[in-house]
């Protein structure tokens, strides 16, 4: 399965910007054209900084998963098909996705059979997988890549469930860290699959011209985990699927019914397609049936949504007569938006009571964010340091990750948005934070994170405004970028842009001693922040004095 984009709430913003080139060919010159409406485009993904090869990075996005779900036509010209089109309604989304999820196929005219591995793939890999997580009830990450990632032909899932509980069995026995059973497993998992082309010595690795067997299994090794990634952040995108707080793969609460329908009603055999029986297949957004294109069912699940509602002291009640499963889909969607939105703000009111047990969650949160322990490593760091954010002081802080109806993060915050926002009354303050480092931290956020701050600002009639830059290290090219901006003023952003950069350690040290005494920041403290890096930027002898000033004054709170 592709890897690019590896979200697939991005899909959405790649399809839209495609309209424009609908009806030419997908040559290099369009290609070109595309990547840089990409770039000069600010929506989901796209602020990604200069390639040298705008062709290939054009079709990196495109020809992956875009075409493989049926989403693009390429040939003869660009078009945009009908699940393209309505996989771009929020609230068609998930549904969309869960159908071409379930078409995808192994082989297929897409991904056809090669000489190396004739006969070994018979899969319909979303719907094994989500067969694996509903039939053994949790997985860990570890076990999903093990033992989904690898499983080729569907005959074989009962000796997968078998292997995956002897695999369990003798973790236990033999009291085998879970790190290192993974490790050993799939490097002799991956030893013996290749051990025809180690022999002949045909272990060429794609990006280097070296020739190693261990580099050619430790690449391989390394592969499972990206593919096992990219299959773990679609299958969860259809909300089937959701990783817990316990870091488990679990059916979704309340989907249950959902799942067990498409266990039993989709084929599983990998059937044969010409080129165009596979596309007409694949393009056609009314197959395969779903439960919840059941409109009684729709409404079954509306009624649900309305019984949570009302232990929120929420009335809701919904007449149907006369509306199509469309609008009922949109009252779904928007019941479900606003009972998210009441579990996070009663969320955000249990964190702001200091109880020792959350305080050292969110500290060790941060410590496997930084050991990138989560499938989504970028997405659980916005939503902990929300989580921080909010229990050390008395502002209304919104992040604009998403989370599912059971609180669990399961998006980023869109490429257009700030990823946090603090009101303080007469200020706020924008929180941004990355996993990215090196070039690729400069290239990614410095014009993103300078722009929110600055269309907040001017959004709010030049409220004050100022910024945490929230990272794993931080690049000195970004502390000078940050330095400069707090002593040059721009007339489009209304003046200086003012970042204060912290790596995770910084700012969990933070976190930990503001915290350990029960004492909250409050607006003043806050403030004060915001103060002291404009006075340290005044006095500084350059960027690196102006960086150590802050961060002493910010550990020493």
């Amino acid at each position: 399965m592709s890897t690019s984009p590896r979200s697939p709430q991005r899909l959405p913003y790649y399809i839209d910007l495609m309209k424009q080139f609908e009806g030419r060919k997908w040559n290099h010159e369009t290609q070109a054209d595309y990547y840089n409406a990409m770039v000069s485009n600010q929506m989901g993904d796209f602020s990604i900084g200069k390639s040298k090869n705008p062709e290939m990075s054009a079709r990196d996005k495109i020809n992956r998963a875009p075409k493989a779900l049926g989403l693009i036509q390429l040939k003869p010209t660009l078009r945009i098909t009908e699940a393209g089109k309505k996989i771009q309604n929020k609230y068609l989304f998930e549904d969309v996705l869960t159908k071409q999820l379930l078409k995808y196929q192994l082989p297929s005219p897409i991904l056809p059979e090669q000489k190396d591995n004739k006969g070994m793939f018979n899969i319909k890999p979303y719907l094994e997988l989500l067969r694996l997580v509903y039939t053994v009830g949790d997985l860990s990450r570890s076990e999903f890549y093990a033992f989904g990632i690898t499983m080729t032909d569907y005959h074989d899932f009962d000796e997968t469930v078998k292997n995956l509980k002897e695999y369990r069995k003798e973790a236990k026995i033999n009291h085998i860290r879970a790190p290192k059973h993974y490790h050993d497993y799939m490097m002799n998992y991956v030893t013996k699959l290749y051990s025809d082309k180690i022999e002949s010595n045909d272990i060429k690795i794609r990006e280097t011209k070296s020739k190693s067997s261990n580099k050619f299994i430790k690449t391989k090794f390394n592969n499972v985990g990206d593919y096992g990634n990219a299959f773990l952040r679609y299958l969860t995108g259809t909300g089937l699927v959701v990783v817990n707080k316990k870091l488990q793969v679990v059916v979704a609460p309340n989907r249950e019914d959902d799942v067990k329908y498409i266990l039993d009603t989709i084929p599983r055999e990998s059937k044969k397609y010409t080129e165009k029986e596979y596309n007409d297949f694949l393009f056609d957004v009314n197959v395969p049936k779903l439960l919840s294109d059941d409109r009684e069912e729709i409404i079954i699940k509306i009624n649900q949504l309305d019984a949570r509602l009302s232990e929120y002291s929420i009335k809701s009640s919904t007449a149907y007569d006369g509306l199509s499963s469309l609008d009922l889909k949109k009252i779904q969607y928007e019941k479900e938006e606003k009972l998210d939105k009441l579990a996070r703000d009663e969320y955000a009111k249990s964190l702001k009571s200091y109880d020792d047990s959350q305080i050292n969650d969110v500290l060790d949160t941060f410590e496997h964010i930084k050991a990138q322990d989560y499938f989504d490593n970028p997405l659980y760091l916005e939503w902990n340091t929300w989580r921080a954010l909010t229990m050390i002081d008395n502002g209304n802080i919104k992040g604009s990750f998403k989370t599912n109806l059971n609180g669990d993060p399961v998006s980023t915050a869109p490429g257009n948005t700030a990823d946090i926002v603090g009101d303080y009354g007469d200020f706020n303050m924008i929180c941004e934070v990355t996993m990215s480092n090196g070039k690729k931290q400069y290239e990614m956020e410095n014009e993103p994170v300078t722009r929110h701050l600055g269309e907040l600002r001017t959004k709010d009639n030049g409220k004050e405004t100022f910024g945490l830059f929230i990272a794993k290290t931080i690049q000195p090219n970004v502390i000078t970028e940050f330095y400069y901006k707090h002593r040059i003023p721009t007339r489009l952003y209304g003046g200086t842009v003012e970042f204060i950069p912290l790596t995770i350690d910084d700012f969990s040290t933070f976190f930990k001693n503001v915290t350990k005494d029960g004492h909250k920041l409050n607006e003043n403290d806050i403030q004060q922040l915001h103060k002291k890096t404009i006075e340290y930027a005044e006095s500084a002898e350059d960027e690196t004095d102006w960086y150590n000033k802050i961060r002493k004054y910010v550990l020493s709170l």
